[in-house]
């Protein structure tokens, strides 16, 4: 995390395992692998794909807070991480959708083997 604030990393992708790279990051590492094709979707399929699982969630949360527990120790602490994703997904549906999905996007890259 890089300070106490830091939720996101401290409890969603630890140790940054998310990038949110530019939609032309992979067209720059071709050494080992070349790209074949690459287009860009609009951000609405990613907000929807958040509302998605963020309905799941809050439809299984009983289902969920005990594996949380076991997890955190503590039903204060579940609680806590099933309202951090919560404002993860909550905030997905937001960014990805603003503009009607023309401000963030997604990015899809075929590559094959050289």
């Amino acid at each position: 995390p890089l300070d106490e604030d830091d939720w996101f990393t401290e409890y969603v992708f630890p140790a940054g395992t998310m990038i949110i790279p530019s939609a032309s990051f992979f067209l720059y590492f071709q050494d080992d692998v070349s790209v074949v094709n690459h287009w860009t979707l609009s951000g609405k399929h990613f907000s929807r794909t958040n509302e998605e699982w963020l309905k799941r969630l809050d439809a299984n949360v009983e289902v969920i807070k005990p594996m949380f527990v076991t997890l955190t120790g503590s039903e204060e602490e579940a609680m806590k991480l099933i309202n951090y994703w919560r404002g993860f997904c909550l905030s997905g549906m937001e960014m990805f959708g603003y503009n009607n999905g023309e401000e963030w996007m997604a990015s899809h890259v075929l590559f094959k083997k050289k």
